[in-house]
């Protein structure tokens, strides 16, 4: 009877708010808008503050109730100020919810976790994570909940402003310098590693997770710390799917509709047709690589090898970061040894997941697209793989074919000698697949002879495929500008594939890619024989590693000069952005003119 009661009254109360929530909502309009605005700004700076406080720097324990204190403060008014504009907002409440998803769902969260608060604790505890640590979760799980919603704020209002004569190639190689920037200054945080580590290393490690690359100056595991790492891991996450595609997911589907210059950056991003295949690839995008992830997080969490005994909670950590570095095209890894380590060398299962991890992630977002559109309707009689599809799985192959083939018969008397036949097929398989940018490797490489060496520059050098987590020049640049020279050899002035003739302007970028990135390999490796001393061969496959964003290395990178550093950064980054891009970026665009002059042809080759 109590509770019949209690909800009658709440009705009442909910019907009285209906009538008078308008009046309510124009004396806040009026007058206390601007400083809920003001307080909402400052409260997200000094969550921004304390984030970085709780993760970032030691302080005394006498602080620590304090920043709890704070910390529910920040949380308790975000959900006041998020009910009161629900409540009396001047929308119906329906277009309101579509507009507002995000704050709405973290405001659930809140609301969830508030009340199974005691459980998630004793959850914590169960996994001998002390009661210190387990309140650190508990109000750092609020403070990312807190800035998710600011996030939002942020591009709700961002969307107002005029972005029509943006460069899409300037906001791409931007958003990859500001993580770079940003991943700089956590790294140097006194939390983030275990003892002093030079600036120069941070930089060469913020690059390389940023680029996806995975060469490294420093033991991850050993001196970095548990947040450190999970930087990293962030760091390779943005970097693999790509800030501007972070950016433009959120501000379009987690912010109500996106505009038209929001969706038109998106189809350039992407280099789709249209804006509404833009808008769904995008979607898909990051749909997609939670569900690889976690799935391969699953998958790895289950192979791992039982002779490499650690504790549930590391073992959880470890597949997952693995999943998110494989998927990447990382190559990061926890162990000191890398997959060399006995117990990972000889574990097929686990190998097999992360060359599953590797492939997919190198095939390309809109390829995966379309993996899934034809699976979800196999009989669909009306579907047609595009071209650019067609030319992922020919390329990808052949490389996969060629680079395992050439291992194996190549390599027998060198990193293979010793192995039984079945485990010399298995791993030439692996590094046929891990030189597609991935960066993973189970053999000693400086071991190798010189022949596969070779080889290997050539599968570096092409990498992965476009709009994908990989580097490299792109199997449809290499596909594209062979079928150009089959075409010149045979007199053919068009290219077609597949019944469709490819643009010129498509022939003429592949063109241009493929000399532009020799050119950038010979000067990082000239560069390199002047501030280094070392065998040429290691310098060559460093600086191709580099470019492709692989990650591999001869035993060399550890050794690497200050100089020899800093080369290696600039071509990481000039090899994830592309170098195409970049000159795009930083090139004025000329105006389009009418008029011809009369055609001349110049005597070439």
């Amino acid at each position: 009877m109590k509770f019949k009661r209690f909800f009658v009254f709440l009705h009442h109360i909910f019907l009285y708010l209906q009538t008078q929530r308008f009046e309510i909502r124009n004396f806040y309009m009026e007058y206390l808008r601007l400083i809920g605005r003001l307080f909402y700004i400052l409260f997200g700076f000094l969550s921004v503050a304390i984030l970085i406080l709780d993760f970032g720097f030691y302080y005394p324990e006498t602080w620590k109730p304090y920043v709890a204190l704070s910390i529910r403060s920040l949380v308790t008014f975000f959900i006041l100020y998020e009910s009161i504009h629900l409540l009396f907002t001047n929308k119906r409440w329906k277009e309101y919810v579509s507009l507002h998803k995000i704050e709405l769902i973290i405001l659930l969260m809140l609301g969830l976790e508030f009340i199974y608060e005691q459980d998630i604790v004793a959850i914590l505890k169960s996994y001998h994570i002390s009661a210190e640590d387990t309140t650190l979760i508990f109000l750092s799980a609020n403070q990312v909940l807190f800035l998710f919603s600011n996030l939002a704020h942020f591009f709700r209002l961002s969307r107002k402003q005029d972005s029509k004569k943006l460069n899409p190639s300037i906001l791409f190689v931007l958003s990859f310098a500001f993580i770079i920037l940003l991943g700089v200054c956590f790294l140097h945080f006194p939390k983030s590693t275990t003892s002093a580590v030079k600036s120069i290393d941070l930089v060469f490690t913020t690059i390389s997770a940023t680029c996806v690359t995975g060469l490294s100056t420093v033991d991850l595991s050993s001196q970095f710390t548990l947040t450190g790492q999970l930087v990293v891991l962030l760091l390779i996450q943005v970097g693999g799917l790509g800030l501007m595609t972070l950016t433009s997911f959120f501000s379009i589907f987690l912010t109500g509709k996106g505009s038209v210059s929001d969706t038109m950056m998106v189809k350039d991003l992407l280099s789709e047709e249209t804006m509404g295949r833009a808008k769904e690839v995008l979607k898909q995008i990051t749909i997609q690589t939670l569900v690889i992830e976690s799935i391969g997080a699953l998958l790895l969490f289950y192979s791992f090898p039982e002779n490499f005994p650690i504790a549930l909670s590391d073992k959880i950590y470890y597949s997952i970061f693995h999943s998110i570095s494989a998927f990447c095209n990382a190559g990061f890894s926890l162990m000191p040894s890398g997959l060399t380590t006995e117990a990972f060398k000889h574990s097929e299962g686990f190998l097999s997941v992360i060359m599953f991890l590797i492939v997919i992630g190198g095939l390309g977002f809109p390829v995966l697209f379309q993996i899934r559109t034809r699976l979800s309707n196999p009989f669909d009689y009306k579907f047609r793989w595009s071209v650019t599809s067609k030319l992922v799985f020919w390329t990808t192959g052949f490389l996969l074919l060629f680079g395992w083939g050439s291992y194996y018969f190549l390599e027998g008397d060198y990193t293979l000698k010793g192995l039984t036949t079945s485990e010399q097929i298995f791993h030439s398989l692996f590094y046929s697949v891990t030189t597609r940018t991935a960066g993973f490797n189970t053999l000693e490489l400086s071991q190798m002879g010189l022949p596969i060496t070779f080889i290997s520059f050539f599968l570096m050098w092409v990498g992965a495929s476009p709009v994908s987590t990989g580097g490299g020049i792109k199997t449809t640049t290499f596909a594209i500008s062979l079928l150009n020279i089959t075409n010149q050899i045979r007199g053919k002035e068009r290219m077609e594939i597949d019944h469709r003739t490819i643009a010129n302007s498509s022939i003429a970028r592949a063109s241009a890619t493929i000399v532009l990135s020799l050119f950038v390999i010979f000067l990082a490796i000239f560069c390199l024989l002047l501030t280094e001393n070392a065998n040429f061969i290691d310098l060559c496959y460093e600086v191709v590693s580099a470019f492709g964003t692989v990650g591999l290395t001869r035993s060399l990178t550890p050794h690497l000069s200050d100089y020899g550093k800093i080369i290696i950064c600039i071509i990481m980054f000039v090899g994830r952005v592309g170098i195409l891009t970049l000159l795009v970026a930083l090139s004025k665009k000329v105006d389009h003119i009418s008029y011809e002059y009369p055609k001349e042809y110049v005597v070439v080759g």
